[in-house]
């Protein structure tokens, strides 16, 4: 079977998490998942037109923010079962533990300004994979450096993570690649499984001034070394499309 999954800035990710879903049902021995996306002049108007870009280098997080920046890229994962895997001999990267989706249909193309909806598909996710908020380390963050997307973010996991949120560590990774339109979700997840493997969480680049809204560690200006046993990746899309995966350290056992 084959899909082409299109639902803007979302869409690699729930290309990961339907993959996931019907790996992990036994219907597929192996899903390749993933998006890609490239630069074009009407995307780059679009966005324009909506008063999203910033013409410098954009600044998740920060209190100046003025939108993001447009990057291009691709990310692939080939998902299959464990005992599939280990049968082969494959270097297992990381285990997908859980996957969360929801629609706040707030607004066509603003988030929901208290998080709702993307706090929805977070709690999901850690239903789906049976975690506590406080095994969660890492947040590889939508954070598309937009006046209203970081903000509720930032709401968004308090609501889903409660107190835990304090010890979680977030990373913008459109601060370093831009933002991959359907691929971001693929991007964020790579980010996510190299913090894993390496055990280092990437910077948010260019975060010298803090919005007082987004008050949780976002990682900035330096990678840190910090102990990452579970992550979320979080991508959200316009028309209200939240999605969420839940990665875990693969610890060999």
């Amino acid at each position: 079977p084959r899909s082409t999954v299109m639902i803007a800035c979302a869409s690699s990710l729930l290309a990961l998490g339907q993959a996931w879903e019907r790996v992990a049902a036994g219907e597929l021995d192996l899903a390749v998942a993933g998006g890609a996306d490239s630069l074009c002049r009407t995307a780059y108007t679009g966005f324009g037109c909506l008063r999203a870009m910033d013409p410098a280098p954009c600044r998740p997080f920060s209190a100046d923010r003025a939108g993001m920046n447009l990057g291009e890229g691709s990310a692939q994962f080939l998902l299959e079962p464990l005992h599939l895997a280990q049968a082969r001999g494959a270097e297992i990267l990381a285990e997908v533990v859980g996957y969360g989706a929801s629609l706040d249909a707030h607004h066509p193309t603003a988030p929901h300004p208290e998080g709702e909806g993307a706090a929805r598909a977070m709690a999901m996710a850690l239903r789906v994979g049976r975690l506590n908020a406080d095994e969660i380390d890492l947040v590889s963050a939508h954070a598309t450096a937009t006046p209203a997307n970081d903000g509720a973010e930032c709401l968004a996991v308090r609501r889903a993570l409660g107190e835990a949120a304090n010890r979680v560590s977030l990373t913008a990774t459109k601060s370093q690649f831009g933002h991959t339109l359907s691929a971001a979700g693929a991007v964020g997840t790579f980010a996510a499984v190299q913090a894993l493997q390496q055990q280092t969480v990437s910077p948010t680049l260019r975060l010298e001034k803090p919005d007082p809204r987004c008050d949780l560690d976002c990682t900035p200006l330096h990678a840190r070394e910090r102990r990452v046993r579970t992550a979320l990746v979080n991508a959200f899309a316009f028309g209200g499309n939240n999605l969420c995966l839940a990665l875990r350290r693969w610890e060999g056992r």
